[in-house]
């Protein structure tokens, strides 16, 4: 089940343990299983291209580096919150900056979730002294930083004159394509878009058509003129970055009061209302912009882990419901029931892993078996339900392996979903049966 105390790094670790242990359980599958059984699942599981990714994502990924430009008050810290959906400490390390600008480590807890180079523009910038000017310093701190993204931070509500920061941005974009020749990619962010006419109305759900045409009408605002400054963007986005906060006994605390908490009431704040607005896109927009994909799968962990491990699993369950398929296709009864409860009992594994429990095969089956016990041996029933339609080759050759192939895969489905309801969402085995029995009740009549 969920523990949101349990690192999500040992969470992944787990899955990347059993994977990798998965191709010795399937090696050592009894003599009587076929190579060519054994070799067939090994291929399909460890060979999974889009799998394999995700594996090697959990070891190759680090926190994001954005440079973030914007004016004061522009509503940054709340953006990198409403990005995580929490909370985030920053931990500045600005020895290498100047004071026109600051690298910060946005963190949860001991977790880096991404490195942020935070500058206000250069409108609202200082000259150094005589000879360096604050613009050509910032555009070395810039190129040293090496950031993945740059994202422009705009004011739904204020028509700033923004070309300067334009201006500024294209000689950023232009040295450091100079310096490191590749081009820099830019997403335009025009934040607080929840203040805009009628500014009562902050729940998403609820913008009428007036606030969402003003919305549209102040991004092609900003759109044109950066399109009249002939700065090239990956994209422009409006968002919302609202969110209320509340202490963990249900005390609602403003922003600016937050760094008075206790340190236990900071570690623990809860969401008390969510105006967020855009963010899932915005996600999807800078993960399309970060060319590189450690920086892409560390954007995917530190803001998206929820949806990795929802990917994770249904792609699970896909390749074994798969896998379970072909191998009921084989025309001999009963000798495929031992194999798929390995498979399944694998499948169980590697979906309990994900929430930080590292449970062996045996736990796996027996699971599987708890599934069945809602109704006596309905599980084993169906079983012999489904070996029995491989008799109907002797008559009809080849339907009763269809018939059988059929209800494995379902068969195999349920428990995977089953699987994810006890051990990720974190529901009750009853619960979990209920949703096996809702799954599987049809599949003895298939």
């Amino acid at each position: 089940m969920k523990d949101d105390k349990i690192k999500i790094e040992q969470r992944l670790q787990y899955m990347k343990d059993f994977y990798l242990k998965a191709g010795e359980i399937i090696d050592n599958l009894p003599k009587e299983i076929p190579a060519e059984t054994r070799n067939m699942i090994k291929k399909t599981v460890l060979g999974d291209k889009d799998l394999k990714q995700l594996m090697d994502g959990i070891d190759a990924h680090r926190p994001p580096r954005i440079f973030l430009i914007g004016r004061t008050g522009v509503g940054k810290s709340s953006l990198i919150n409403a990005l995580f959906g929490t909370y985030v400490a920053k931990v500045s390390d600005t020895t290498s900056c100047t004071r026109n600008a600051e690298i910060c480590h946005y963190k949860d807890g001991d977790r880096v979730l991404m490195d942020i180079m935070d500058t206000r523009g250069i409108a609202e910038s200082n000259n150094l002294d005589e000879d360096i000017s604050a613009e050509k310093e910032l555009i070395n701190d810039i190129n040293e930083f090496s950031p993945d993204v740059a994202i422009m931070m705009l004011n739904c509500t204020h028509r700033d004159d923004i070309s300067s920061d334009v201006a500024f941005m294209k000689k950023v974009a232009k040295n450091y394509y100079k310096v490191n020749k590749v081009k820099l990619p830019i997403v335009v962010v025009v934040n607080k878009c929840d203040e805009m006419a009628p500014a009562r109305i902050k729940n998403p759900s609820e913008y009428n058509e007036y606030k969402i045409s003003k919305i549209k009408e102040m991004v092609y605002h900003y759109k044109s003129i950066i399109m009249e400054n002939n700065l090239w963007i990956d994209n422009i986005i409006a968002v919302s970055s609202l969110i209320e906060w509340q202490t963990p006994d249900g005390m609602d605390i403003s922003v600016e009061d937050i760094e008075k908490l206790p340190q236990y009431d900071k570690d623990n704040l809860q969401i008390a209302f969510d105006g967020r607005y855009g963010i899932e896109e915005l996600l999807d927009i800078l993960e399309k912009a970060i060319p590189n994909l450690e920086a892409q799968m560390g954007l995917r962990m530190a803001a998206r882990l929820d949806e990795v491990i929802d990917r994770m699993v249904n792609h699970l369950i896909t390749i074994f419901s798969g896998i379970s398929a072909t191998v009921a296709l084989t025309p001999i009864p009963v000798s495929d029931i031992y194999i798929l409860i390995i498979l399944q009992a694998i499948l169980v594994c590697l979906i309990a892993s994900l929430s930080g429990r590292d449970i062996s095969l045996d736990t796996g089956k027996e699971f599987i078996l708890s599934m069945g016990g809602v109704a006596g041996a309905g599980y084993t029933f169906r079983f012999i339900a489904q070996q029995s339609t491989k008799l109907l080759n002797g008559l009809f050759p080849g339907s009763g392996s269809v018939i059988s192939s059929t209800i494995a895969s379902s068969g195999t489905a349920a428990i995977g979903k089953a699987a994810f309801s006890y051990y990720i969402e974190g529901n009750t085995i009853d619960e979990s049966k209920l949703l096996f029995n809702k799954l599987s009740k049809n599949l003895s009549t298939k």
